[in-house]
């Protein structure tokens, strides 16, 4: 997941060429996404560069995120 389509667009490549990003509204990603993406035993990449990325456990990136909207 990426915080601007630009930065997943430059990660279209090889085998993800024919990929366009799509923007998804936080609210669906904290409430839909993350806990399917949970029950499915996924676990989110956060900023993939073509290089690394972070690779975070699902409760600790809803709470990361509903911890920094609380301060809005």
């Amino acid at each position: 997941f990426w915080p601007k389509k630009e930065f997943a667009n430059l990660c279209a490549i090889n085998e993800w060429n024919n990929y366009k990003a799509k923007h998804i509204e936080l609210e669906d990603f904290i409430q839909e996404w993350l806990p399917g993406m949970k029950k499915d035993g996924i676990k989110p990449s956060i900023f993939w560069n073509n290089i690394d990325s972070v690779i975070l456990d699902v409760d600790k990136l809803i709470t990361d995120l509903e911890e920094e909207l609380d301060k809005y």
